[in-house]
């Protein structure tokens, strides 16, 4: 079963330009449900957590199939968005239409908080 996230809107300015989403993978439940945002174009990935050995993925695809998704880039060095350990945020370079976070390897005993925070470019003016 996929790990609902929780969205926390409302940041920064409140003026709907913020949006955070929260997923908590376990070695129990290692995929996060996709969620639909290609309008938020800037994208900040970060993982904490307990390890126990877990590879933790940003994953995104532009239909939301389980085996469409694929590792989305670090913005420096364009590398995959993998972690082994507790490491800072980084940027993601892709804007596909649904993302998610995954556990690639569940480890033993492991609970990985991600956080993704969203800015839009031309805010929601309330």
């Amino acid at each position: 079963m996929a790990v609902t996230p929780v969205p926390t809107n409302g940041l920064g300015s409140g003026d709907g330009s913020i949006i955070v989403y929260t997923w908590t993978l376990t070695t129990a439940d290692p995929t996060g449900l996709g969620v639909e945002i290609p309008e938020w174009a800037d994208r900040t990935v970060h993982f904490i957590g307990t390890w126990g050995g877990a590879t933790a993925a940003f994953q995104g695809s532009n239909t939301d199939v389980d085996a469409s998704y694929g590792n989305l880039s670090n913005a420096a060095g364009a590398a995959a968005i993998t972690k082994t350990a507790d490491a800072a945020p980084v940027a993601v370079v892709e804007l596909p239409r649904f993302v998610r976070p995954k556990l690639t390897t569940v480890g033993a005993g492991a609970t990985i908080v991600c956080t993704l925070l969203l800015r839009r470019a031309n805010p929601m003016r309330t």
